[in-house]
């Protein structure tokens, strides 16, 4: 093996998770600081380890290593499996005499990306979990409640309201009426989203929609645009160049609009334009931010700026989960109960009562003809 050649492994493209991320920079760190060599290091935690992405990324660094490539290099060859800022991290960090502070930013910013991943996953599952139980309700009353109710209104041939032959007749056909229209709604959103991952346009599009969801897009954005601005910050505070530090930051964005548009502020700066005029050119970040970051490259706080706004970011994805967590799921309650009981009011006592009520008079009837 050259250990100058720059191709990557070829074992894998699958990208780290958050958590396995942690788990190799951690290990790195701690044989770092300890002066421990990496490759022998790393080899034996790798034989430990379970089958799985991070054990195969472990190993192929460790074998790197052993063959003579520098731990940049090493990371550089895992291709997709590593982001790129990571391994220009850690060039950083090895030309600066600094890879244990890198190192320890980096388990940071990790941290704090898994923690927002978290916090998304809780805000999402209370709504989803009270869908779900919905749907199980009405599947409830629609298979079960309705067809008793059905054979008692059958067997006294009455006439029922338009409400109750609907309920019957999605009792009888609920495959066709609710399972294949869900069914259909499903898959056409699977194609019309695979049919725009095709394009970059098309993701930016996918994008956009999602982003116009009330609450939901808002904290998914929020989140996306926290996650770029720390890691843009750290590349800032840790001395690389502002057009690679976007560049970098750009390509580690799960959001196909973040990217763009820190391409367009990577072109904008190789042309010579000040931070904040390229900003707001690409409107990549809303005006205010792209004013205190223009502000803060001039008094050289860049970094800090970055961080600061990376906060805001969070604190408005913390607001918005927790308005998901205590807002929504007692909302559906509300509805599903609201709409159950007006089911079950207009659809089933109606005709009930007027049963009811046509029983007693006939009752009324025959004990006046009896009596005469």
């Amino acid at each position: 093996m050259n250990p100058t050649d720059p191709t990557p492994q070829k074992s894998g493209s699958t990208p780290l998770s958050a958590e396995d991320l942690i788990t190799l920079n951690e290990e790195i760190a701690g044989m770092a600081q300890a002066g421990l060599p990496l490759d022998q290091g790393l080899s034996a935690l790798a034989r430990e380890m379970g089958s799985g992405r991070l054990q195969a990324v472990t190993t192929a660094i460790a074998h790197d290593l052993q063959a003579g490539y520098t731990l940049a290099q090493a990371l550089d060859r895992q291709g997709e499996r590593v982001p790129p800022y990571y391994a220009n991290l850690m060039t950083v960090g090895v030309r600066t005499g600094r890879i244990t502070e890198v190192l320890a930013t980096l388990t940071v910013y990790a941290r704090a990306l898994s923690d927002v991943r978290t916090t998304i996953v809780s805000a999402l599952f209370y709504p989803a979990v009270v869908i779900v139980f919905s749907l199980l309700l009405f599947a409830g009353v629609f298979f079960f409640l309705v067809p008793r109710w059905e054979e008692i209104f059958t067997g006294f041939r009455m006439k029922l309201p338009l409400l109750t032959q609907v309920m019957i007749f999605i009792s009888h056909h609920p495959l066709e009426v609710m399972i294949v229209p869900v069914a259909v709604i499903a898959l056409g959103l699977g194609v019309i989203k695979l049919i725009f991952r095709q394009s970059a346009e098309g993701r930016r599009l996918w994008t956009r929609m999602i982003y116009t969801l009330p609450i939901v897009g808002t904290l998914i954005r929020s989140a996306r645009l926290a996650a770029f601005t720390d890691l843009l910050g750290i590349l800032v505070k840790q001395q690389v160049p502002l057009t690679e530090a976007f560049r970098l930051a750009g390509q580690a964005s799960s959001d196909p609009l973040t990217a763009s548009g820190a391409r367009e502020v990577e072109t904008q700066l190789s042309q010579g334009a000040s931070l904040g005029d390229a900003l707001r050119h690409s409107r990549l970040m809303p005006e205010f931010v792209s004013w205190m970051t223009g502000l803060s490259e001039k008094r050289g706080t860049l970094g800090e700026a970055l961080h600061q706004v990376a906060q805001i970011y969070r604190r408005q994805v913390d607001m918005r989960a927790n308005l998901l967590k205590s807002v929504l799921p007692p909302f559906l309650v509300i509805v599903t109960a609201g709409v159950l009981a007006g089911l079950f009011i207009a659809g089933i006592m109606h005709p009930l009562l007027a049963l009811m009520e046509g029983l007693t008079g006939g009752m009324s009837l025959t004990s006046g003809l009896s009596g005469g």
